[in-house]
């Protein structure tokens, strides 16, 4: 999973196995240390939800996403969900997943766990 994040916007690129894994485990989970001892993670989960739901707590950031939603995603060639979530004093956090594709400038990278057949849709 690749994650990037700016000033409210989320946006994860899932390569073909985290989207198979969050298909068969509900979930799909990225950790990065972040100091000895200390790591940050990101959590992608399919829940009984309306909308897209962020929550943080002892360094795990978890998206929630509505079931339906997901599954049409996972089921199609949809490229991309997105979701919106308000947050306090009217602040949006915007929410982006997407299915990866391969990068046009890294060559060397591994391309067969990436969407290479929509790639250009």
């Amino acid at each position: 999973m690749k994650i990037r994040c700016t000033a409210n916007h989320l946006r994860f690129r899932l390569r073909k196995s985290d989207v198979e894994e969050l298909s068969r485990r509900q979930h799909v989970r990225e950790n990065i240390l972040i100091a000895p001892g200390q790591s940050l993670s990101f959590e992608l989960t399919i829940a009984p939800v309306g909308a897209f739901q962020s929550s943080f707590q002892d360094g795990l950031l978890r998206i929630s996403l509505p079931a339906a939603v997901v599954r049409h995603w996972i089921e199609t060639e949809e490229v991309g969900i997105e979701g919106r979530q308000l947050l306090d004093e009217g602040q949006i956090l915007d929410i982006l997943i997407e299915k990866d594709f391969p990068c046009k400038h890294q060559p060397q990278e591994e391309k067969g766990d990436t969407f290479q057949e929509l790639a250009g849709r």
